[in-house]
């Protein structure tokens, strides 16, 4: 009998310590994203994303990944303004500031803190880096690293041959035969819908970055995204009259991609030196020039 009036009292200890450890987990992880959420705002110095092979990123090559070029350069802006090598004025001109031969600690940064030393507007100084000589460097670098490799546009009309399989798939139940048809018209689908241009270890990296600081912010989101309940900007202190001067990427209908009309690109493509294809980028931001990165 006492037995048996010990059970209840056994499992309500059991009950209570299963909850404990249970809150004690989501604490923990808790901690990890408010953590990043707090040194994004304070500019905290950033942790270098790593590729399986253990080769570091730069927040360039991050931004590359994420959008395509246009955001790469806008993360380069973001690193000379974080490193005090530019500075922004308040009706959004980029001037260099000299601080002993430092121009920045990438081939696209030199070239881009070698633009400004006569003040030059917020979006130029984008679209140029964007297309520049450095930038295509950096994405036959990605592209040798199988990080990236030649996106597939996207076709059109690829649904209506995945609804033709799907079509034919249901009729194959009646008739068997049809699902030979089906099976054509959903591989003919899925081909015509593209691919990525970021490759499955591309992705991985990606998905393993945080916007730990204000630059790798800018990688992810761009200078018009928001990070923490904060935009990116305001981590920068630029006025929104600022950030708005990069327009927004728009989509085309044509080919299914992507390209940012900050760049004044009348083509897409996928190189580096006009906007890649197939973009999707896994952030709510306002990207700019160059789509091209981060896509399913």
């Amino acid at each position: 009998m006492a037995r048996r009036r010990a059970v209840p009292a056994v499992q309500a200890v059991v009950r209570a310590a299963v909850a404990a450890v249970a809150a004690v987990v989501r604490v923990a992880a808790a901690v990890p994203a408010a953590a990043a959420a707090v040194r994004a705002v304070e500019g905290e110095t950033m942790v270098t994303p790593m590729t399986a092979q253990g080769t570091q990123l730069s927040p360039v090559e991050v931004g590359y990944l994420s959008a395509g070029p246009g955001r790469a350069a806008e993360t380069a802006l973001a690193r000379l303004l974080d490193a005090g090598l530019v500075r922004v004025s308040r009706d959004g001109r980029v001037s260099a500031v000299h601080q002993h031969g430092h121009r920045g600690n990438t081939p696209v940064e030199a070239r881009m803190h070698k633009s400004v030393q006569t003040p030059v507007s917020f979006n130029k100084v984008v679209k140029t880096a964007a297309y520049s000589t450095e930038m295509q460097a950096l994405h036959r670098q990605l592209l040798n690293d199988n990080l990236m490799r030649k996106a597939r546009p996207r076709a059109q009309a690829w649904w209506v041959f995945l609804g033709a399989g799907v079509l034919l798939t249901v009729l194959g139940f009646l008739l068997p035969g049809f699902f030979i048809g089906a099976v054509a018209f959903l591989l003919i689908g899925f081909w015509a819908r593209g691919s990525s241009p970021v490759t499955r270890e591309g992705k991985a990296v990606l998905k393993n970055v945080t916007a730990s600081d204000r630059v790798l912010a800018v990688a992810l989101y761009g200078f018009a995204g928001n990070v923490a309940s904060q935009k990116v900007g305001d981590l920068f202190e630029l006025s929104q009259s600022v950030v708005k001067m990069i327009p927004l990427k728009r989509k085309k209908k044509s080919a299914g991609s992507s390209c940012g009309s900050g760049c004044g690109s009348s083509s897409c493509g996928s190189s580096s030196s006009s906007c890649s294809s197939s973009s999707g980028s896994s952030c709510s931001s306002g990207s700019s020039c160059g789509g091209g990165g981060g896509g399913s």
